[in-house]
């Protein structure tokens, strides 16, 4: 039989799962903003190698100005040359496509720069493109020496507006400054790439505003890998875009980016500028891997909630049974007690049987062995009543049978027929058993002290089958003893038997028991219902 589940043991379980959830909660959060911390810190960490690497630009371009300072202005090849070579840009920090100068000059001293520049790099170099402005800032020298750098030779970058509004900021604030997102005019291939320069001013002209600037023009994409690789590999996807022109992004990873990923923005000002950080993961893991402590004391706040409320139940089981066992205990004593007072009574009334039956049984014989055959039978008959009380008769008895039987204790088989009167009705087993317990009660009362008694003046019995007021089928049992009484006695104490009689009518028949004393005697109505259970007529014997 499945066990019950106690009502407390599921309030335990709900209050220790509720407990488990809070906990799987902070675990949760706790995880969620570690992740999220991590992811962070990394990503930042991105961030400042690009950052650095700018700021290592800058600090070139300060040195190249000091190193046009310490000439003099004098713009020599060579030494500007050697003095590239000692940094290596190229190489060291890549991103860059070289350092230059742009000297700041009136519209009219366009050929003469013309010229300066054929001197220097031995290639015919037209100032371009054609300008309404006053000066001109055209690139004059710029290393290293490559096909990309000498194309951009002889170019008036004060033409352009974004690149004319970088070199007035640095003018005016004397502090390099970045320009917006462009197209270098070193882009001569088809891989070309969004780029972006750095200004420096230097020295200051008689009637110009400088005399020239130390610039460096950067590819973004290449400035922004280069510096992402300078350390160990990062699974982020990068894109930086400059604030001012969002639709030129400076550099787009060309990685697949996971939806689900974490993505963080950093906005940072740098050289004059303000660049857009967006880095996101490339492969987050699964979100169950990022919570593994939470799912862990989720499971173990289950399995605690699942035990406590095992154990709770286990325990109220526990005193369940006890007090099932009490209780069995105290009913096993009530039984013992009842089934003592009834073996007293029981041996009582053999005794009172037996001696009525001796006493019946010494009527009209005039030897011994005449005494002891009748009363050996009627002994007998006493033994088959007592069979069907044990429960070991037919699962059916017929009324008259039992009647009869009980009957047979203490009278012959002729004097029994003519007590008797009614139809053939058979109970069931069990209404059998009860009404043969309450006939052996009243035979007996009966032989003690009433019809069947040493005064008594004989004993008639009748029995019916009707129908109640609910149509229900019923047994009705008259019973009648004649015995002298007076009439301003009282009814005798209702004694064990008496008792006995209301219980198994009652309890068992479910049945109704009226007594009504006279001055004739006593009259007995028993009434009870029949039980379902098939039920055969018998012809009357």
């Amino acid at each position: 039989m499945p066990r019950r589940i106690a009502p407390l043991s599921v309030v335990v379980f709900l209050a220790a799962s509720i407990f488990g959830a809070g906990l799987v909660w902070a675990v949760w959060v706790v995880e969620t903003q570690r992740t999220r911390s991590d992811f962070e810190t990394t990503a930042d960490i991105a961030v400042d190698r690009v950052i650095n690497r700018l700021e290592k630009h800058v600090v070139l371009l300060q040195a190249t100005r000091g190193f046009l300072a310490a000439e003099r202005g004098q713009l020599d090849r060579l030494a500007f040359d050697r003095f590239l070579a000692t940094v290596d840009i190229i190489n060291e920090l890549g991103g860059v496509q070289g350092i230059g100068f742009a000297r700041m000059i009136p519209v009219s001293a366009s050929n003469a720069v013309a010229v300066e520049i054929e001197n220097r790099y031995g290639i015919r170099a037209e100032i371009r493109p054609e300008t309404n402005e006053i000066w001109r800032a055209p690139i004059v020298m710029i290393g290293p020496v490559t096909d990309r750098n000498l194309a951009a030779l002889g170019f008036d970058m004060y033409y352009e507006t974004t690149r004319r509004a970088a070199m007035d900021r640095a003018v005016a604030s004397g502090l390099p400054q970045m320009s917006g997102p462009v197209e270098l005019v070193q882009e001569i291939t088809l891989d070309k790439q969004t780029g972006f320069l750095i200004y420096l001013a230097f020295g200051k002209g008689d009637e110009l505003p400088v005399t020239g600037f130390v610039y460096a023009p950067f590819r973004g994409g290449d400035l922004v890998q280069a510096a992402l690789a300078s350390g160990p590999p990062l699974p982020f996807s990068v894109t930086v875009v400059d604030t001012g022109a969002p639709d030129q992004p400076i550099f787009s990873s060309r990685d697949a980016v996971d939806p689900g990923g974490l993505t963080l923005q950093r906005t940072v000002e740098i050289v004059g500028r303000q660049w857009r950080f967006t880095v996101q993961e490339l492969s987050p893991p699964a979100p169950y891997r990022r919570h593994l402590g939470s799912l862990l004391v989720g499971l173990i706040s289950l399995l605690f909630a699942g035990a406590a409320a095992a154990a709770v139940n286990a325990r109220l089981h526990e005193a369940e049974q006890a007090r099932a066992l009490a209780d069995a205990a105290a009913r096993e004593a009530d039984y013992r007690g009842l089934l003592l007072s009834e073996m007293k009574h029981r041996i009582k009334n053999h005794i009172a049987r037996i001696q009525s039956i001796a006493r019946q049984s010494a009527r009209g014989v005039s030897d011994v062995k005449s005494f002891t055959e009748t009363f050996d039978k009627r002994l007998q008959a006493m033994a088959a009543v007592q069979e069907i009380l044990a429960g070991t008769a037919l699962p059916q008895a017929d009324v008259r049978a039992i009647l009869r039987t009980e009957l047979r204790q203490c009278l012959d088989t002729d004097e029994v027929e003519h007590l008797l009167d009614g139809p053939a009705i058979r109970l069931e087993e069990r209404q059998a058993h009860a009404f043969a317990m309450v006939a052996h009660e009243l035979v007996t009362n009966a032989m003690k002290y009433g019809g069947l008694s040493s005064n008594g003046q004989g004993l008639h019995i009748s029995w019916s089958e009707t129908r109640d007021a609910g149509g229900v089928q019923q047994l009705v049992v008259d019973w009648n003893e004649t015995f002298p009484r007076e009439e301003e006695a009282q009814a005798p104490t209702a004694g064990f038997g008496s008792r006995l009689i209301e219980a198994s009518l009652k309890g068992e028949l479910s049945g109704t028991l009226t007594r009504n004393y006279h001055t004739g005697g006593l009259r007995i109505r028993l009434a009870f219902p029949l039980a379902t259970a098939p039920r055969v007529q018998l012809a009357a014997q």
